[in-house]
């Protein structure tokens, strides 16, 4: 018995050690690629071992303007994170503590918008764009030129009320008791200070796990923005950082590739692996209160 003891847990070490190996490998081949020189990175076996550590790509890095993406898809998710707590925070009250008519039909109806893929609105939201009226060569009917395609405002027309943060909202709301908003109207507390002093504290895993999924989901946005800002970069360095680094992994700008592409990818990596590691422990939290259970 002891023995088939021993011999389990001998298993499940050998399995988390090769797990993990394989987890790490590409980051450890990504760190090591990005201070190597294409010559060594060329003859690589199994990792790029640099014999100098080359700093030339930080260089490149900087001119081809990826610090100008950087600070764009950080304003974008910063912009996409203020609406989705406010929306969440204002929403999620209304559906709880509020009672008013058509209050579970009309909750009922922002839950269908998660249930449509996002797929299937790609078409109708680029047709948007490309007739936006009286915007790039268009008439007020949205005729005549192509819109907002190619321009930067257009990655900021949709998603500003999104049923995800109502729900996830509504349902921690649900579980905090009508006392402590009571007590706060007899101390002649506003809606204001109901919902960022009296609820805003108790909410903090649910605005965490909200947060954390949000910049992952802008920061590591590229298929949208790839269709309606195609010639971003042409000729002008900015907008978001994912088509930067995809142009960078084609080859499309000058010089030595692959280090500059593994270079550009671990500069990228990090901001939302620092985000959820900071909020991992509220995340997890806030989606288990909201019955969230992966």
């Amino acid at each position: 018995m002891q023995t088939s003891k021993v011999l389990t847990r001998g298993l499940m070490y050998l399995f988390l050690i090769v797990a993990t190996g394989l987890v790490f490998y590409p980051t450890l081949y990504m760190a090591l690629a990005a201070f190597t020189t294409p010559d060594r990175l060329l003859n690589t076996v199994l990792l790029p071992i640099p014999n100098t550590f080359n700093l030339d790509f930080l260089v490149e890095w900087w001119n081809i303007g990826l610090w100008q993406a950087y600070v764009f898809t950080l304003l974008r998710c910063l912009f996409y994170i203020a609406l989705g707590l406010f929306v969440g925070l204002f929403g999620g009250y209304i559906f709880s503590k509020l009672n008013f008519p058509g209050r579970h039909k009309l909750f009922l109806l922002f839950l269908s918008g998660m249930l449509i893929p996002a797929m299937i609105l790609i078409v109708p939201m680029y047709l948007m764009v490309a007739r936006f009226p009286l915007f790039g060569g268009n008439n007020i009917f949205g005729h005549g030129g192509q819109g907002l395609l190619n321009d930067m405002r257009s990655l900021f027309l949709f998603g500003w009320v999104s049923p995800f943060a109502i729900f996830l909202f509504k349902q921690n709301y649900d579980m905090l008791p009508t006392e402590y908003e009571d007590s706060a109207k007899m101390d002649g507390a506003g809606l204001m200070t109901i919902i960022f002093r009296v609820y805003g504290p108790l909410l903090r895993p649910t605005a965490a796990a909200l947060i954390t999924i949000i910049f992952l989901t802008i920061w590591n946005d590229y298929l949208w923005p790839s269709l309606i800002i195609p010639d971003v970069y042409q000729p002008r360095l900015f907008g978001p950082i994912t088509l930067l680094v995809a142009g960078i992994g084609t080859g499309t700008y000058s010089g030595p590739p692959d280090p500059l592409a593994f270079l550009s990818i671990m500069v990228v990596l990090w901001p939302p692996a620092l985000v959820y590691l900071i909020f991992q422990r509220y995340f997890i939290q806030g989606l288990v209160a909201s019955g969230l259970r992966g």
